[in-house]
Protein backbone atom coordinates (compact mmCIF):
# COMPACT_ATOMS: atom_id res chain seq x y z
CA UNK A 1 0.00 0.00 0.00
CA UNK A 2 1.32 3.52 -0.75
CA UNK A 3 1.85 5.18 2.31
CA UNK A 4 2.50 9.06 1.08
CA UNK A 5 3.56 10.37 -2.32
CA UNK A 6 5.15 14.41 -2.36
CA UNK A 7 6.51 15.19 -5.80
CA UNK A 8 7.58 18.47 -6.96
CA UNK A 9 9.79 21.56 -5.03
CA UNK A 10 11.32 22.60 -8.81
CA UNK A 11 14.76 24.64 -7.53
CA UNK A 12 17.16 26.20 -9.30
CA UNK A 13 20.72 25.90 -8.43
CA UNK A 14 22.50 27.28 -10.71
CA UNK A 15 25.15 29.04 -8.61
CA UNK A 16 25.02 26.35 -6.13
CA UNK A 17 26.48 23.40 -7.77
CA UNK A 18 29.66 22.66 -9.42
CA UNK A 19 28.10 20.57 -12.44
CA UNK A 20 27.38 21.68 -15.99
CA UNK A 21 24.30 19.04 -16.01
CA UNK A 22 23.45 19.44 -12.24
CA UNK A 23 21.85 23.15 -12.49
CA UNK A 24 18.32 22.92 -11.13
CA UNK A 25 16.11 20.39 -8.88
CA UNK A 26 13.17 18.65 -8.17
CA UNK A 27 12.71 16.60 -4.80
CA UNK A 28 10.50 13.29 -4.34
CA UNK A 29 9.34 11.49 -1.88
CA UNK A 30 7.46 8.05 -1.65
CA UNK A 31 6.76 5.42 1.29
CA UNK A 32 5.82 1.91 0.81
CA UNK A 33 4.62 -0.58 3.20
CA UNK A 34 6.97 -3.38 2.76
CA UNK A 35 7.10 -5.80 5.65
CA UNK A 36 9.91 -7.01 7.13
CA UNK A 37 11.96 -8.41 4.90
CA UNK A 38 10.60 -7.66 1.27
CA UNK A 39 12.63 -7.66 -1.40
CA UNK A 40 13.33 -4.15 -3.26
CA UNK A 41 14.41 -3.51 -6.88
CA UNK A 42 16.42 -0.08 -7.68
CA UNK A 43 16.46 0.16 -11.70
CA UNK A 44 18.52 3.59 -12.16
CA UNK A 45 20.54 5.38 -15.51
CA UNK A 46 22.58 7.98 -14.07
CA UNK A 47 22.91 8.96 -10.50
CA UNK A 48 23.97 7.16 -6.81
CA UNK A 49 21.88 4.99 -5.07
CA UNK A 50 22.85 4.77 -1.41
CA UNK A 51 20.65 2.05 0.43
CA UNK A 52 20.41 1.95 4.68
CA UNK A 53 18.12 0.42 7.09
CA UNK A 54 16.00 1.29 9.90
CA UNK A 55 13.74 -0.79 12.20
CA UNK A 56 10.26 0.42 10.38
CA UNK A 57 8.11 -2.29 8.09
CA UNK A 58 8.04 0.78 5.38
CA UNK A 59 10.55 1.54 2.75
CA UNK A 60 11.49 4.91 1.98
CA UNK A 61 12.69 6.39 -1.06
CA UNK A 62 13.75 10.33 -1.14
CA UNK A 63 15.65 11.23 -4.12
CA UNK A 64 17.02 14.28 -6.12
CA UNK A 65 16.29 14.41 -9.96
CA UNK A 66 18.96 16.83 -10.95
CA UNK A 67 19.45 18.63 -14.53
CA UNK A 68 20.84 21.32 -17.14
CA UNK A 69 17.04 23.01 -17.09
CA UNK A 70 13.58 22.10 -16.41
CA UNK A 71 12.80 20.32 -19.78
CA UNK A 72 16.08 17.74 -18.53
CA UNK A 73 13.76 17.78 -15.26
CA UNK A 74 10.41 16.82 -16.72
CA UNK A 75 11.85 14.12 -19.30
CA UNK A 76 13.18 11.90 -16.10
CA UNK A 77 10.53 9.87 -14.32
CA UNK A 78 10.82 8.09 -11.10
CA UNK A 79 8.31 5.10 -10.64
CA UNK A 80 7.66 3.09 -7.40
CA UNK A 81 5.17 -0.01 -7.53
CA UNK A 82 4.59 -2.84 -5.16
CA UNK A 83 3.83 -6.82 -6.73
CA UNK A 84 3.56 -9.31 -3.93
CA UNK A 85 7.28 -8.82 -1.52
CA UNK A 86 9.00 -6.89 -4.36
CA UNK A 87 8.86 -3.14 -4.15
CA UNK A 88 10.11 -1.53 -7.84
CA UNK A 89 11.58 1.61 -7.97
CA UNK A 90 12.18 2.93 -11.20
CA UNK A 91 13.71 5.26 -13.34
CA UNK A 92 12.73 6.43 -16.81
CA UNK A 93 13.61 8.74 -19.32
CA UNK A 94 10.83 9.98 -21.95
CA UNK A 95 11.16 10.17 -25.75
CA UNK A 96 15.05 8.69 -25.56
CA UNK A 97 16.14 11.25 -23.80
CA UNK A 98 19.44 9.98 -21.47
CA UNK A 99 20.15 13.97 -19.87
CA UNK A 100 20.39 14.31 -16.44
CA UNK A 101 19.39 11.80 -13.51
CA UNK A 102 18.30 10.86 -9.95
CA UNK A 103 20.24 10.66 -7.00
CA UNK A 104 18.61 8.03 -4.62
CA UNK A 105 18.96 7.89 -0.75
CA UNK A 106 16.61 4.62 0.42
CA UNK A 107 15.76 3.21 3.57
CA UNK A 108 14.49 -0.45 3.91
CA UNK A 109 13.82 -2.64 6.74
CA UNK A 110 17.50 -4.59 8.02
CA UNK A 111 15.40 -8.26 6.85
CA UNK A 112 15.08 -6.63 3.18
CA UNK A 113 16.73 -7.76 0.04
CA UNK A 114 17.93 -5.52 -2.48
CA UNK A 115 18.23 -5.68 -6.33
CA UNK A 116 20.03 -2.44 -7.57
CA UNK A 117 20.72 -1.57 -11.50
CA UNK A 118 22.46 1.29 -12.16
CA UNK A 119 24.14 2.49 -15.42
CA UNK A 120 26.27 5.65 -14.33
CA UNK A 121 26.64 6.19 -11.06
CA UNK A 122 28.29 4.56 -7.27
CA UNK A 123 26.05 2.30 -5.60
CA UNK A 124 26.13 1.97 -1.62
CA UNK A 125 24.49 -0.78 0.89
CA UNK A 126 24.58 -1.18 4.26
CA UNK A 127 23.56 -3.32 7.57
CA UNK A 128 21.04 -5.16 4.95
CA UNK A 129 21.14 -8.66 6.16
CA UNK A 130 18.91 -10.57 3.33
CA UNK A 131 20.42 -11.16 -0.24
CA UNK A 132 22.32 -8.09 -2.02
CA UNK A 133 22.71 -8.22 -6.14
CA UNK A 134 24.48 -4.43 -7.31
CA UNK A 135 25.45 -4.13 -11.04
CA UNK A 136 26.84 -1.05 -12.39
CA UNK A 137 28.34 -0.05 -15.72
CA UNK A 138 30.34 2.77 -14.51
CA UNK A 139 30.78 3.67 -10.84
CA UNK A 140 31.86 1.96 -7.73
CA UNK A 141 30.16 -0.26 -5.09
CA UNK A 142 30.29 0.07 -1.74
CA UNK A 143 29.03 -2.44 0.84
CA UNK A 144 28.65 -3.02 4.64
CA UNK A 145 26.75 -6.01 5.34
CA UNK A 146 27.70 -7.40 8.52
CA UNK A 147 27.41 -11.23 9.04
CA UNK A 148 27.20 -13.16 5.85
CA UNK A 149 26.18 -17.03 6.82
CA UNK A 150 22.99 -19.36 6.16
CA UNK A 151 21.78 -18.77 2.57
CA UNK A 152 22.17 -15.64 2.18
CA UNK A 153 23.86 -14.52 -1.63
CA UNK A 154 25.67 -11.26 -2.30
CA UNK A 155 26.83 -10.55 -5.95
CA UNK A 156 28.38 -7.51 -6.86
CA UNK A 157 29.23 -6.49 -10.37
CA UNK A 158 30.75 -3.40 -11.89
CA UNK A 159 32.21 -2.73 -15.25
CA UNK A 160 34.54 0.06 -14.78
CA UNK A 161 34.79 0.63 -10.77
CA UNK A 162 36.37 -0.40 -8.17
CA UNK A 163 33.66 -2.78 -4.68
CA UNK A 164 34.61 -2.92 -1.27
CA UNK A 165 32.44 -5.41 0.32
CA UNK A 166 32.76 -5.38 4.33
CA UNK A 167 31.44 -8.40 6.26
CA UNK A 168 32.52 -9.77 9.62
CA UNK A 169 34.96 -11.72 10.60
CA UNK A 170 32.52 -14.48 11.54
CA UNK A 171 30.89 -14.99 8.33
CA UNK A 172 30.15 -18.55 6.39
CA UNK A 173 30.54 -18.40 3.07
CA UNK A 174 31.94 -19.35 -0.02
CA UNK A 175 34.63 -16.48 -1.81
CA UNK A 176 34.92 -16.04 -6.15
CA UNK A 177 36.65 -12.82 -6.91
CA UNK A 178 37.63 -11.76 -10.85
CA UNK A 179 38.95 -8.84 -11.96
CA UNK A 180 40.00 -8.66 -16.00
CA UNK A 181 41.66 -5.36 -14.94
CA UNK A 182 42.64 -4.72 -11.48
CA UNK A 183 43.72 -6.29 -8.22
CA UNK A 184 42.63 -7.73 -5.22
CA UNK A 185 43.18 -7.12 -1.92
CA UNK A 186 41.50 -8.92 1.49
CA UNK A 187 42.12 -9.03 5.31
CA UNK A 188 40.10 -11.96 5.89
CA UNK A 189 42.27 -15.54 6.09
CA UNK A 190 41.41 -18.51 3.80
CA UNK A 191 41.08 -16.38 0.35
CA UNK A 192 43.43 -17.30 -2.45
CA UNK A 193 44.70 -15.43 -5.08
CA UNK A 194 45.83 -16.06 -8.43
CA UNK A 195 46.96 -14.22 -11.57
CA UNK A 196 44.66 -14.54 -14.54
CA UNK A 197 46.95 -12.64 -16.86
CA UNK A 198 49.27 -9.55 -16.24
CA UNK A 199 46.92 -7.54 -15.28
CA UNK A 200 43.90 -9.63 -13.88
CA UNK A 201 43.22 -11.65 -11.06
CA UNK A 202 41.10 -13.97 -9.38
CA UNK A 203 40.52 -15.11 -6.08
CA UNK A 204 38.76 -17.92 -4.19
CA UNK A 205 37.95 -19.57 -0.69
CA UNK A 206 35.91 -20.78 1.82
CA UNK A 207 35.59 -18.81 5.31
CA UNK A 208 33.72 -20.82 7.96
CA UNK A 209 31.68 -23.21 6.84
CA UNK A 210 31.20 -21.60 3.38
CA UNK A 211 27.14 -21.87 3.75
CA UNK A 212 26.37 -18.18 2.05
CA UNK A 213 27.87 -17.52 -1.62
CA UNK A 214 29.91 -14.12 -2.34
CA UNK A 215 30.33 -12.89 -5.85
CA UNK A 216 32.53 -10.32 -6.74
CA UNK A 217 33.13 -9.36 -10.27
CA UNK A 218 34.37 -6.15 -11.93
CA UNK A 219 35.72 -5.53 -16.03
CA UNK A 220 38.04 -2.13 -14.66
CA UNK A 221 38.91 -2.04 -11.40
CA UNK A 222 39.90 -3.21 -7.93
CA UNK A 223 38.31 -5.45 -5.41
CA UNK A 224 38.62 -5.18 -1.42
CA UNK A 225 37.18 -7.21 0.96
CA UNK A 226 37.52 -6.23 4.61
CA UNK A 227 36.31 -7.14 7.98
CA UNK A 228 33.89 -4.72 9.15
CA UNK A 229 34.82 -4.61 12.79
Amino acid sequence: MIRAIGLGVLVALCACTGSFGDRVHEEFHQAVDGGATPVVHVDNIAGTVRIATWAKPVVNIDATKYGYDASELRSVTISVHREGDGIFVVTTYADGNHTGGVRYRITVPAGASVQVGNIAGSVSVAAVTGNVSVETQAGTIDANLGRVDGDRAIDLRATTGSITLRIARESNATVNAESTVGGFSSDLAGIVESRENVVGVRASGKLGSGTARIALSTTTGSIALRTSE
